[in-house]
């Protein structure tokens, strides 16, 4: 059966990010493995210290995370994926890619948060290099546990089949939308409509089973384009491929662990 795994490296966005990876789950008929990264130590009661006004609060767990999910799972008719816990303790991008090459992991999802006091996040862009399934980043803002509009940012011309699939694979069973957003690369020049369209068709036509709609952005400033993607098409989900097409522009010369202001639905990052 194939895996859907959940970093918990104690961020504030563990939670969300959970909610959402069990939802796809449920989907995609894949099992959820929580790989705690961090050293948890034990809850202490929230206690006043002399002469300050500090209160000191534990780290969600991934006990407690599993315990979330399982009560979810109870809630829920229909398949309920089974959740097991990982101990990755100070495990870095390195050693994780490697559990996954063991793994039947189709996908990778980790929360945007606060980091506890201290604590060193996961490399997120050595990770991805690394990685041969997607990464999905999911903000803490985010509250929802659907996805409903799915948007494919890359260049009609270079557009990958592999990517689309499965992409209608996941909005055919989820009933989401998708669409491709058609951005020309950067010095090549912008797309003819007509041309899109028969080209988008020919792609189209590889991807069966699945409503896939043609957005031919014109927009050329790359976070105006952005914000009529996510604001005014009213999407709940950005694809794009790691290093390729947009992906500098958008996210900057390498992924970090705060997300752009922009980006305040989940990013879905293919490798390459």
């Amino acid at each position: 059966m194939k895996t859907i795994l959940i970093i918990n490296d104690g961020s504030t966005a563990v939670a969300p990010a959970a909610k959402l990876a069990l939802q796809l789950a449920r989907i995609m008929q894949a099992g959820v493995l929580i790989a705690q990264t961090f050293c948890q130590t034990k809850a202490l009661a929230p206690k006043v210290l002399a002469g300050e006004n500090r209160q000191q609060t534990s780290i969600p767990g991934s006990d407690e995370l599993q315990g979330m999910l399982q009560k979810l799972n109870e809630e829920q008719a229909g398949f309920r994926p089974g959740i097991t816990i990982a101990d990755l303790r100070d495990t870095d991008a390195g050693g994780l890619a490697e559990l996954l090459l063991r793994t039947d992991c189709a996908l990778i999802v980790r929360g945007y948060g606060q980091m506890p006091a201290g604590r060193t996040a996961l490399d997120l862009q050595s990770l991805l290099n690394k990685l041969r399934c997607p990464l999905l980043l999911v903000p803490e803002r985010w509250s929802s546990v659907t996805i409903e509009r799915v948007t494919y940012i890359t260049d009609l011309r270079y557009c990958r089949l592999n990517i689309m699939r499965y992409l209608a694979a996941l909005a055919g069973t989820s009933q989401a939308s998708l669409s491709l957003a058609h951005l020309s690369a950067q010095g090549l020049t912008p797309i003819e409509e007509n041309y899109g369209r028969a080209l988008f068709a020919d792609v189209a036509r590889h991807v069966p089973g699945c409503s896939v709609r043609f957005n031919n952005i014109r927009e050329r400033d790359i976070h105006r384009a952005v914000d009529v993607i996510i604001n005014d098409l009213h999407n709940d989900l950005l694809v794009l491929i790691n290093h390729r097409f947009h992906f500098k522009e958008i996210i900057g010369e390498r992924l970090t662990n705060q997300l752009p202001e922009r980006i305040n639905i989940p990013l879905l990052l293919f490798p390459i």
